[in-house]
């Protein structure tokens, strides 16, 4: 797997955040595809594991397809199933699992949410 797009003078920086353990990975934004995500972090999860991806204003929820090592770091294929994007739907979201407001759909039903829902 080739992870497209990064660009050493003007790296993208974003975070990818495990939900079943507390493991945080500094990694470089690579690109965002249908619905598949490229990265390149210093750490590695396995595949199947359900991730958050902290990226300039949005939230991308899913699951490692591929972690594959390469010489000084590791590339990650997420399948992304949500995108949370902007501060109105980031705030809609955090109303809804505070139980401030009610939501017309509820957000919780999608197991990534769910897995995300406490953290």
């Amino acid at each position: 797997m080739v992870v497209k797009h990064f660009d050493n003078q003007h790296p993208r920086f974003a975070t990818i955040k495990s939900s079943s353990a507390s493991v945080a990975i500094p990694c470089f934004f690579g690109e965002v595809k249908g619905k598949r995500l490229w990265a390149e972090g210093q750490g590695a999860l396995p595949a199947g594991t359900t991730v958050k991806v902290e990226y300039d204003d949005a939230l991308f929820l899913g699951e490692v397809v591929v972690c594959k090592e390469n010489s000084d770091s590791w590339a990650f294929e997420i399948k992304v199933e949500q995108v949370l994007s902007g501060l109105q739907s980031l705030m809609a979201l955090r109303s809804q699992l505070l139980g401030d407001v009610p939501a017309a759909r509820p957000i919780a039903s999608n197991p990534l949410s769910q897995a995300f829902a406490l953290r």
